[in-house]
């Protein structure tokens, strides 16, 4: 019989992201930092006219776990947002805008500039680039002379052009790319969550214990902020929510294997 009852914590190896509805999983995460569950609790307090505590009565509890992955992970963010990862392919391209800085080549006198994807609608202008990579002066796109002309890719800029670089902005449809928008009109949705634990045996470290916490239905926090630097961590929470149809009010459960 397996009744261990203390474990030492290894580490947090995934957590994972089970649609309510379907039943499929939405994604899963690993590198996970800093997990830690609350357990929280409200009550009621019943004093004497003195004001003497004479009874406390428990009315509610609650379950919140939370973490932080090593790397930015845009499953999440979907999760979080109530969006979805668009995965692009040449049936289903995504759309996309750039602010680029090119290098000017000089064929024989036609100064060229190429750019990475071809633009959806023509740029109104291309912009000169001074040494520090800063806009120093623009260059309008059209037909007349002393314009600046693009075709497909490849911009060509006037004979009286002087530089080395040059910016443009533009918009362009890509068959290459993951996109995942944030809408004003999507929210996240409730889920079941896995969170996967290593840990080891009490007595003897070198036997690792499988452990799970589960939670049956919960709600991730649509509030976050993501360090946008190397150290940068991608943080995360949720709610265990009571299933209001459910034989039993099981807010999550915590298992371990022999």
């Amino acid at each position: 019989m397996f009744n261990a009852t203390q474990f030492v914590i290894d580490k947090v190896r995934r957590i994972t992201q089970i649609n309510l509805a379907t039943g499929l999983v939405d994604f899963t995460g690993t590198s996970v930092e800093s997990p830690q569950i609350e357990f929280t609790g409200e009550s009621t307090d019943k004093t004497d006219a003195q004001g003497v505590l004479l009874a406390r009565f428990d009315t509610a509890k609650g379950v919140n776990f939370s973490g932080e992955l090593s790397l930015l992970n845009l499953n999440l963010m979907g999760a979080q947002l109530g969006s979805e990862v668009q995965v692009a392919d040449s049936s289903k391209k995504v759309k996309g805008a750039d602010f680029a800085i090119l290098t000017v080549t000089d064929d024989k006198g036609t100064k060229t500039a190429t750019l990475k994807h071809v633009p959806t609608s023509a740029p109104a202008a291309v912009y000169t680039m001074s040494e520090d990579k800063n806009i120093s002066g623009m260059i309008e796109v059209g037909v007349d002379e002393g314009n600046a002309k693009i075709e497909g890719k490849v911009i060509t800029l006037p004979a009286s052009f002087v530089g080395t670089t040059v910016g443009v902005f533009y918009e362009y449809e890509t068959d290459s790319a993951v996109k995942l928008v944030d809408s004003a009109e999507s929210f996240a949705e409730a889920a079941m969550y896995v969170v996967d634990i290593l840990a080891a045996d009490v007595c003897n470290p070198s036997v690792k214990r499988a452990g799970k916490i589960v939670f049956p239905k919960a709600k991730i926090d649509n509030n976050f902020t993501v360090n946008l630097t190397t150290e940068g961590t991608h943080p995360f929470s949720f709610t265990a929510l009571k299933d209001y149809c459910a034989d039993d009010a099981e807010l999550c459960y915590i298992l371990f294997e022999e």
